[in-house]
């Protein structure tokens, strides 16, 4: 939820810009597709009762509005803006006097006294708004001192920035402060409403945005309470003392002396929590964390391997480890049947011996084509029977009709493979008959049978399948795999994003670096050495000394752990910067391993001393943001520190104080809004929220200026 104090609606002096003129419509459009839920309506020295009147009525109640004006106020002899804000409630009241004292003047010639402003205005209870430093024309100290020492409530005096570092600045010095768009181009609005201060209390109307001003402890706890919360009875310690705290749906700080146990208590907090299902364990920054994180040494580096497009060639490689040389036919065994033939009656009759060999190497191919597609077509017509997608944008007689298709498609495909599982069959039993009948003749006769077949096709067709497995297996070591590149998160402004990149490549033979690790637990010589000898392989395939080569393959010390390319691979994990190698530092490592903790999407964060080796900075520009984007997620943000920049800036809706003193331990909860911290064990002790915070925390007094800042965390 946003606040926009400054906001103009109308060309009303000759310096405004034409496109701050808004229809009432437009406005409406705009302001609805923005988080401003609070605005209000400052033009300078006019206020336009009608237009207001449609302008919330095209709200119709999504966004609040407020009725002011920014005034051109003379003081000695000085011209400042001052924007007077008032009550939905007050509109009319407001717009006669604003209609009676510039009465007669165009806004250009208008001006009024801080006297004057008081003495019209302030029976209105309005807020007074001063451009301050900065902020032109700005009012100087000596007229804003002047205007507090005329009876007014000094709580309705606030001071306007340029933007969020400048009220930040302000507020940090002791200054109330807030900021507004003060719009020039409504086109670009939404653009600026990132600027603007978000609320961190709940605000129902300008009434009760005063109260908060105030620090109005009804207020205030009514505002609280609208908050999601329970009660969380905790034993965080040895002794068995309990400790009740009430846990908000939104930033819990715990904070105290060293030695107080705010770390036992987000323990105990993260054990209620799992105990009833839901994730929780405490963060703690530690620089090595990151390098585990991201798995830099590599421990579960097969996880992230995408080796599309890849042949990892398990059954090549193994198939050149088992190849053999196919014998061809000697002329020998020709002789013997040519001298042998027609002794034997008998045997002459038998022609089954001399029946040339059926079965070829891939008589089972084409059958197991035929079956692997009658199994896809099965699987879609499954899941067109199962899929939910396709029942909504198909009709019943469309499905019907594409499964009946496919139902006779599969039929077929059966069929077909049916017969062609008969044909390599009847080739297998015959091939083996006839063999059976070749070797019996032989036996019982003598006579040789006449071979089957020379032998060369099977010879040669050997010898091409190992070269041509070999040269699979090394164009599929060439390939180049994609390098996987993760986020690892922002090193601040200035030097932008790290990323964890890592490289894969197979072992070619000639990659040498030692930055490269092996994904296997083997020696990068044998690697190389498989590499190296499947060369000579593809190389040789056709030579005589191929099987040489295949005797050194098999006789690698290694080779059994050696199934797949996969056992080739090497990898390079490390951290990139703009593409360059990066070691971050320990205060690097802490900021990004809190980064991705709060990255990370879950219902309960716990986090131990986060400020640990980060710098102010990031803290403020960064891990604030990050955190108070958890609270208005609903998420429940536990936070122990000694941080007065997360502490208090954050502006937590509960403030839980350990502290030790002659009593024993005590707890103490509270929040920066009612600056009030009140004993658990007796509700009679109270502290003073800043007081402990500035006594307690480490950071400096500088930050406590925020806790008066109830209307923004920017």
């Amino acid at each position: 939820m946003k606040i926009d104090i400054h906001v103009h609606t109308r060309k009303t002096k000759q310096g405004d810009a034409p496109t701050r003129e808004v229809s009432p419509e437009k406005f409406s459009k705009i302001v609805q597709s923005t988080d401003v839920k609070i605005l209000a309506i400052t033009n300078h020295n006019v206020f336009d009762l009608e237009q207001f009147n449609q302008m919330e009525a095209g709200l119709d109640g999504a966004v609040q509005i407020w009725p002011g004006i920014e005034l051109d106020v003379i003081d000695q002899e000085k011209r400042s803006h001052l924007i007077v804000i008032v009550s939905p409630q007050k509109r009319d009241e407001f717009s006669e006097i604003v209609n009676r004292v510039t009465e007669g003047k165009s806004a250009d010639e208008f001006t009024i006294s801080l006297e004057n402003t008081v003495e019209f205005f302030e029976k209105l209870d309005p807020l007074y708004v001063a451009h301050y430093l900065g902020k032109k024309p700005d009012m100087s100290e000596a007229s804003i001192e002047k205007l507090l020492s005329m009876g007014i409530n000094p709580k309705r005096v606030i001071k306007e920035a340029t933007n969020s570092i400048s009220a930040g600045i302000f507020i940090a010095h002791g200054h109330t402060s807030i900021y507004g768009s003060d719009i020039r181009d409504w086109d670009k609005y939404t653009e600026e409403v990132v600027k603007l201060p978000e609320l961190r209390l709940s605000v129902d109307s300008f009434e009760h945005f005063c109260l908060l001003l105030e620090k109005d402890v009804p207020a205030i706890d009514t505002a609280i309470d609208r908050k999601h919360s329970e009660i969380l009875t905790l034993q965080p310690f040895e002794d068995e003392t309990k400790v009740k705290i009430r846990a908000f749906n939104d930033i819990n700080i715990i904070f105290g002396p060293k030695g107080t146990g705010k770390t036992k208590i987000l323990e105990a907090i993260a054990k209620h929590y799992s105990y009833r299902g839901i994730k929780a364990s405490v963060f703690e920054s530690a620089p090595d964390k990151l390098a585990d994180r991201f798995d830099i040494k590599g421990k579960n580096i097969e996880e992230s391997i995408d080796l599309q497009g890849i042949d990892c060639c398990h059954e090549e490689i193994g198939r050149i480890r088992k190849a053999k040389e196919s014998d061809i036919t000697s002329l020998y065994k020709y002789r013997e049947f040519f001298n042998s033939e027609n002794k034997n009656k008998n045997a002459k009759k038998m022609k089954i011996k001399d029946l040339p060999t059926l079965l070829s190497e891939n008589s089972d191919s084409k059958f197991n084509e035929y079956k692997d597609a009658h199994s896809k077509v099965q699987d879609m017509v499954n899941f067109l029977k199962t899929n939910s997608p396709v029942d909504e944008v198909t009709t019943e007689e469309e499905r019907t009709s594409l499964i009946s298709n496919l139902n006779s498609l599969s039929l077929k495909l059966k069929n077909g493979s049916w017969d062609l599982f008969a044909e390599w069959k009847s080739a297998k039993l015959t091939d083996s008959a006839s063999q059976c009948f070749r070797n019996e003749v032989t036996r019982k006769t003598g006579e040789r049978s006449k071979p089957s077949d020379t032998g060369f096709k099977t010879f040669a067709t050997n010898r091409l399948n190992i070269g041509r497995d070999a040269k699979k297996v090394i164009e599929n070591i060439n390939k180049s795999i994609q390098d996987k590149v993760e986020n690892v998160g922002v090193l601040g402004p200035d030097k932008g994003l790290l990323k964890c990149a890592t490289s894969f490549q197979f072992q070619n033979g000639e990659i040498r670096e030692s930055k490269y690790l092996s994904m296997k637990s083997m020696r990068k010589l044998d690697q190389k050495e498989f590499v190296r000898i499947m060369k000579a392989i593809k190389d040789k395939a056709t030579s005589d000394d191929l099987f040489d080569s295949v005797t050194e393959l098999n006789a690698i010390v290694d080779i059994d752990k050696i199934s797949s390319l996969s056992d080739l691979l090497l990898f390079w994990r490390r951290f990139t910067l703009s593409g360059e190698d990066y070691s971050p530092s320990n205060g690097e490592c802490s900021m990004l391993n809190l980064h991705s903790e709060l990255a990370e999407d879950k219902e309960i964060y716990l986090l131990d001393e986060p400020e640990r080796s980060l710098g102010n900075e990031y803290i403020n520009d960064v891990i604030i943001p990050l955190i108070n984007d958890k609270a208005i997620q609903g998420k429940m943000v536990f936070i122990s520190t000694h941080d007065a920049n997360v502490a208090v800036r954050t502006l937590p809706y509960n403030s839980i104080y350990r502290c030790h003193d002659k009593d024993g331990y005590g707890t103490y909860t509270g929040n920066p809004f009612s600056n009030r911290l009140i004993c658990l064990e007796n509700t009679e002790k109270t502290l003073d929220w800043k007081q402990i915070s500035m006594k307690t925390l480490e950071g400096g007094q500088n930050a406590f200026g925020e806790r008066g800042k109830i209307y923004g965390n920017n």
